[in-house]
C-alpha cells in the first residue's frame, strides 16, 4: 500500500489569504483551461482528507459536490453530513 500526500498551501502555510479567500489562486490566467495535472492525480488516488474549513469552502463555490471518491472530514465539531456533499 502506498499514501501520495498533496497539500494546497502557499509559502506562509495556508491556502486561504487572511480574509480567507482564495481569489489569488485565480490570478494567473489559464485561458485554454489547463488543469495543470489535477485531473490525473485524483485518477490515482482512492480517497481525499480534508479539514472542516476546506470543505466549507468548497461547498461555497456554488457548484455541484466536485468530488466522486470518498472523502474523509476530520472535524471536531461537524455532527452530521452537509446534504450537498
Amino acid at each position: 500500500m502506498s499514501n501520495i500526500v498533496f497539500i494546497g498551501t502557499s509559502l506562509d502555510g495556508y491556502i486561504a489569504d487572511k480574509n480567507g479567500g482564495l481569489d489569488w489562486l485565480q490570478a494567473i490566467p489559464n485561458p485554454e483551461g489547463d488543469d495543470m495535472g489535477y485531473n490525473a492525480h485524483i485518477d490515482r488516488i482512492d480517497a481525499l482528507v480534508m479539514g472542516r474549513n476546506t470543505m466549507d469552502m468548497v461547498l461555497s463555490f456554488g457548484i455541484d459536490w466536485p468530488y466522486t471518491k470518498p472523502v474523509y472530514v476530520l472535524s471536531n465539531t461537524l455532527t452530521e453530513v452537509p446534504k450537498e456533499v
